[in-house]
């Protein structure tokens, strides 16, 4: 379904009316077309790009209202964590699809591919893709951390400017206690006023979570 400056208007009409009839819960046999319409006047106000548009004629003003923009939020994060799970599990698999091809024909293909080259030519274009060879520069790794930042401390100083330490964000709160727009060290109280520490006052922060089957009410 797709709106226009003509239908917009009436589209409005509409999800108002159904609205009212409580068609914004999922059991409702109306439901369909509701979501029809919600999804359509949303497109339509971001393609016209309307920065201002008009509220849709529903809005969360009960709690029956507040009911069906929870459960709205909570089947979209369903839906999500479901996706991306999903996504996830195929991408697996196809990196280990992928391995086990290099595993069996990767070493001939490229015999036949440097049997293909001449000159400078270092790359062999097909219609799914190129097949070449990139020079890869030689790399240095860590094997063992600590021993090499202590053999660079004591051996080769000239290298100490790769050894970096981060300030630990997290254990930093632990420590810190946070009133209003102050710190204070939360051992004893000291106030820390620090160059390069903001301080963000607490508050609350206005959420909807997707109900899981294992809570209770």
């Amino acid at each position: 379904m797709r709106l226009d400056e003509t239908s917009y208007p009436d589209a409005l009409t509409r999800i108002q009316a159904l609205w009212d009839q409580r068609a914004g819960e999922a059991t409702h046999p109306d439901h369909a077309e509701f979501h029809a319409l919600y999804l359509a006047i949303t497109a339509y106000e971001e393609d016209a790009g309307l920065a201002e548009a008009p509220k849709p004629a529903f809005q969360i003003t009960t709690p029956d209202h507040l009911a069906w923009y929870v459960g709205k939020k909570a089947d979209l994060q369903s839906k999500a964590v479901r996706i991306k799970a999903q996504a996830a599990a195929m991408l697996r698999e196809l990196e280990r699809e992928e391995e086990r091809l290099d595993a069996r024909f990767a070493e001939q293909a490229e015999q036949v591919l440097r049997a293909q080259l001449s000159g400078r030519k270092k790359s062999v274009k097909f219609l799914t893709g190129t097949v070449g060879l990139r020079k890869v520069p030689g790399r240095v790794q860590v094997a063992d951390e600590a021993a090499l930042e202590n053999a660079i401390l004591t051996q080769a100083p000239f290298l100490d400017s790769v050894i970096v330490k981060k300030i630990d964000a997290r254990l930093l709160n632990s420590l810190v206690k946070v009133e209003g727009d102050a710190a204070f060290l939360a051992e004893d109280g000291t106030v820390l006023a620090l160059p390069g520490l903001q301080v963000t006052p607490g508050g609350e922060k206005f959420y909807v979570k997707a109900g899981n089957e294992e809570e209770t009410a």
